[in-house]
């Protein structure tokens, strides 16, 4: 299930707003199934956004528009599962009103600051920018912390016979609140599976993804390309203890599965398991550093 996270300041028409619509952007653009909205505790209804938010948020290619200013009430409380306040008053007055809710300074939860962002109500055009920048800075960090302090950004890609498949697994990665960037292929049309691997292995390999998920007819051929590049342990798993053993023992970066193998229910339970099985270290780590060492003495030669 989606879950929301709600802004609060005092009026609605600056600050929150622009929180939210930023926060609306990463959700959407990390593949997150979530929801952000925002409210004012002395929020005249129906107010539209401040110009100079505005004006800002659609240079930086967001709409505001549409807002329209509301106060705080049961409905919007109670569809929370998380509340950040822009100032450490508006935080304490939301405390002594519920003890259900997770509330938070907004640069508490960021960066573990207690500090307020400032209100740029009217201010010229630069004090909102700075607002709005002070927001954009402490974005990604709640987003990221929102979703989980182990959560680990995905490369997700299939060829054409696995394109099904890899379409039911990112609509489960986007459900269960994953962060994923799918490179293809993007139909059914017949594509050379080489080329999809070495995307996906290279986004893990390079740091920019921390696993990645490959999905073709078998698994094998996927396996086969994404063991050829450096710093990746491709495991191909058709059952649940092979994916465990992988993460446990092997550290595994990158799960490949074949669509013609496996039906979806046990790909989904093969997922699960393997994005939340660790690494067990100790003795395996000992052997997986063999594996590293011989490795790089081969590309170092």
């Amino acid at each position: 299930m989606a879950k929301t996270i709600l802004f609060v300041c005092t009026g609605n028409t600056c600050r929150s707003p622009m929180a939210a619509v930023l926060a609306n952007d990463y959700l959407k653009k990390w593949g997150f199934k979530g929801q952000a909205f925002s409210a004012g505790l002395g929020a005249v209804p129906n107010l539209p956004a401040a110009k100079q938010a505005q004006k800002i948020m659609a240079e930086w290619g967001l709409d505001l528009s549409k807002h329209r200013s509301r106060a705080l009430n049961e409905e919007l409380w109670q569809k929370a599962d998380l509340v950040l306040t822009m100032t450490q008053a508006q935080k304490e007055y939301l405390q002594q009103l519920a003890v259900d809710k997770k509330v938070f300074l907004f640069k508490e939860y960021a960066q573990g600051e207690n500090k307020d962002v400032g209100d740029p109500f009217g201010g010229s055009e630069e004090v909102y920018r700075a607002c709005a920048q002070e927001l954009a800075e402490g974005m990604p960090k709640i987003i990221k912390r929102f979703r989980g302090e182990d959560v680990v950004k995905i490369a997700l890609g299939a060829d054409h016979g696995g394109f099904r498949l890899k379409e039911i697994i990112k609509e489960w990665l986007a459900e269960n609140n994953y962060e994923f960037e799918d490179l293809g292929t993007f139909s059914e049309e017949a594509c050379d599976y080489p080329e999809i691997a070495l995307k996906v292995a290279s986004k893990v390999a390079a740091g920019e993804c921390q696993r990645g998920i490959i999905v073709c007819g078998t698994g094998i051929g996927v396996s086969i390309m994404a063991n050829k590049v450096r710093g990746i342990r491709a495991a191909l798993c058709h059952d649940l203890f092979s994916a465990k053993a992988s993460r446990e023992h092997n550290q595994a970066n990158l799960l490949t599965l074949g669509e013609r193998v496996i039906g979806p229910g046990l790909a989904l339970e093969i997922v699960a398991v393997w994005l939340k099985t660790p690494f067990a270290g100790g003795r395996h780590a000992r052997r997986v550093a063999k594996i590293i060492d011989y490795e790089n003495q081969r590309f170092d030669n």
